[in-house]
């Protein structure tokens, strides 16, 4: 069975599957300085979202019970895996968007490009592709495909539909709030009420550090803290293509993979230190020193989100710093094979990206981040500096820690 050959407006129905796959694209591939990125808006009936935590974007790229996930690295394309049949019934529709990050600013569009395109797949298998010429396109944003439920069963319609502004502009049409925005103080609350506090706004701007010491610093928004700081590491799991991920058999991922191990040194500022990572199942405590927890191994590839490290920002008063750091467990030390990106993530806060982008031939480890305690702020710098191993890191950096061999369970 050939896929339907969509054109805009026209639709199709989708197979009775458990999920697919959503690929979105566009040609050329590389133009110098732009950085296109894909959302996924899961509307209800109205056509705006039940709250901000179903806009899946790479800020947040899981809907909340996992049933819509985005890749990022799968080579060109930016991938979606959408589990149709777990949906809950709320979610009447899901449109997905392309947009090009700060667009106008830097005085791109999409007429830059030739064409994007998204091809949706069950399996291995295309079952409907669309493919949209951008030439003389002056819009920002694009929505490529809404996926929707019509009569107890799912349809996909191509729109192709252009919007001159960027992400902010068109995530606060489907009914997203954005922390961009300006907005009045709230009125006070009546008496004998307590206010209830209002849910953090989503952060669409990102922060690249993009050389050895570059640093940013971040004021906490709360009085307990800064929440949750999530460290997630992510990178090609095969030497001759991208992540695994759930695209991994469209793009034909078949060399042998490499096993990256994530992990940190840490100190407290009663001087007492440590490690954690998956070696000698150091996992760490979150509620309790040193107030790091581990995600868990992805020793298969499995995970498309890689390695997460928790920080509990809302005791960051008890840690003096922490040292993120990778290894290769198994696999050739060939880290441009890997090509790694570690985000920082906190609420209501930019992304902070820190890309492995000047590797270092025949070195195991990798030293890639220092999160310090910075007189109340939050400092990130970029270190990615390589090692044989752990002594010769520890060492470097003076952590003082004593090291044996030892292995994963």
């Amino acid at each position: 069975m050939s896929a339907a050959v969509l054109t805009p407006g026209a639709n199709t129905t989708l197979p009775a599957a458990q999920r697919i796959r959503v690929a979105v694209g566009w040609q050329p591939t590389q133009v110098p300085g732009m950085e296109v990125d894909a959302s996924a808006f899961l509307l209800g009936a109205e056509g705006k979202v039940p709250d901000d935590a179903h806009f899946v974007f790479y800020g947040a790229p899981s809907s909340p019970d996992g049933d819509v996930r985005l890749d990022t690295d799968a080579g060109d394309l930016i991938g979606f895996e959408i589990k149709l049949a777990t949906l809950p019934a709320r979610v009447a529709s899901i449109d997905i968007c392309v947009t090009i990050h700060e667009g106008q600013a830097r005085s791109q569009r999409f007429g830059d490009l030739e064409r994007v395109f998204a091809r949706v797949l069950d399996g291995d298998t295309e079952v409907a592709r669309f493919e949209l010429p951008t030439a003389g396109m002056q819009e920002t944003a694009i929505t490529l495909l809404s996926l929707y439920r019509r009569h107890e069963q799912w349809k996909v319609r191509a729109l192709g539909q252009g919007f001159v502004d960027g992400l902010g502009p068109l995530a606060r049409l489907y009914g997203v709030e954005i922390s961009e925005e300006q907005r009045p103080p709230p009125a006070p609350p009546k008496p004998d009420t307590a206010p209830v506090p209002a849910p953090a706004p989503v952060n669409l701007s990102k922060v690249t550090l993009e050389k050895r010491g570059h640093s940013v610093s971040l004021e906490k928004q709360q009085d307990s803290g800064f929440g949750e700081i999530l460290f997630n590491l992510n990178w090609n799991q095969h030497s001759g293509a991208k992540r695994g991920g759930f695209l991994s058999g469209l793009l034909g991922t078949d060399s042998s993979a490499i096993d990256l191990d994530l992990g940190c040194l840490w100190q407290l500022e009663n001087g007492q230190t440590g490690v954690v990572q998956a070696l000698g199942n150091a996992w760490g405590h979150y509620q309790g020193p040193p107030f790091i927890v581990h995600g868990g191994d992805d020793r298969t590839g499995a995970m498309a989100e890689g390695e997460t490290i928790r920080i509990n920002g809302d005791r960051l008063s008890q840690i003096r710093r922490i040292l993120v750091f990778a290894f290769i467990y198994e696999g050739a030390p060939n880290w441009a094979a890997a090509d790694g990106v570690a985000t920082v993530r906190l609420p209501g806060q930019p992304d902070i990206e820190v890309r492995l982008d000047n590797p270092s031939a025949g070195q195991g480890m990798c030293a890639i981040a220092l999160i310090e305690n910075d007189a109340g702020r939050l400092k990130v710098t970029k270190e990615e500096r390589y090692f044989r191993g752990h002594p010769e890191m520890d060492r470097a950096y003076g952590w003082g820690l004593r090291w044996v061999a030892g292995s994963k369970d």
